[in-house]
């Protein structure tokens, strides 16, 4: 009996090519993927699961973003911090309001006593009130010269220190004055002494500790032509003409017939006395020659 044996397939020698083609996966991918198909409620589970926890990362997000903004945030209903330092400047600036007027009139009631304590020696009283004139301690009034000094554009537009009047330049400006002769002197109604001191803190211009505020108004009380020309003629007016034509700051001179200027805050006496218990210098020299 003769048999038909069977051929060989042409590709039986490409059997790995042919698994590589036909089945890429690999055996266990494919059970996997055969029991996902056999089990889909599996699938749906870790899907749920999945989305179960982006939902808990986002709400955890969402509470950590309002509880820094909750933090960033003034607590309670209240007033703003700036609101808050407005009311307590204004309450301040009452404050030493009523304590300025308060002392102007204790100094007013100690004048009165003291011109009664000394009528009766009427030489002395009056030497003591030219004191009193020449020293600031009353207040004066007569003609002058008032000069206004305003800060630059540029101090409000940039916040530029440069286009601001600062205590140097009222310095200048005062020191100029006192040269030209003048009797008696104020600033924003501040008014000058020989113990009078101007500063500055930070931005603001202090006058004796009291802050003043632009335009700087600055009033001398003297014979006016005469301090008009010396203060022309002096550094002074280079100062200021410079200020004007570098950073802006504008200043106008204008002359007043009757300027009233009050008396500077009273002031702690000061004077000075001999040292006891110690030889002078010509006692000693004089020992010495002896």
């Amino acid at each position: 009996m003769t048999g038909r044996r069977v051929g060989r397939p042409l590709d039986a020698s490409m059997g790995l090519l042919n698994d590589i083609a036909n089945r890429a996966l690999e055996p266990d991918y494919a059970l996997a993927a055969a029991r996902t198909r056999a089990h889909p409620a599996s699938t749906r589970r870790r899907a749920g699961r999945t989305a179960t926890a982006m939902l808990v990362a986002v709400l955890l997000g969402a509470t950590i973003m309002v509880a820094v903004l909750q933090l960033r945030q003034p607590t309670g209903t209240g007033e703003s911090p700036r609101e808050l330092l407005a009311r307590e400047i204004a309450e301040r600036t009452g404050e030493a309001t009523e304590l300025a007027a308060t002392r102007d009139r204790l100094t007013a009631e100690i004048s009165a006593i003291q011109e009664e304590a000394l009528s009766t020696d009427q030489s002395f009283l009056a030497r003591l009130a030219e004191t009193e004139i020449w020293s600031g301690a009353s207040p004066v009034s007569g003609p002058g010269l008032v000069l206004v000094l305003e800060d630059g554009p540029d101090a409000v537009e940039d916040d530029d220190p440069e286009a601001r009047v600062q205590d140097v330049d009222l310095q200048v400006v005062t020191n100029a004055l006192w040269a030209a002769g003048a009797e008696a002197i104020a600033v924003n109604g501040h008014r000058l002494t020989s113990l009078s001191a101007i500063r500055s803190a930070s931005q603001a211009v202090l006058v004796d500790l009291a802050p003043v505020l632009p335009p700087y108004r600055v009033e001398a009380i003297g014979d006016v032509r005469a301090m008009q020309t010396s203060f022309a003629r002096s550094s002074a007016a280079n100062h200021l003409t410079f200020l004007t034509g570098t950073y802006g700051i504008t200043v106008s001179t204008s002359s007043e017939t009757e300027l009233r200027l009050p008396g500077a805050p009273s002031a702690a006496l000061q004077y000075a006395g001999p040292v006891t218990g110690v030889a002078s210098s010509d006692a000693s020299e004089e020992k010495g020659s002896s």
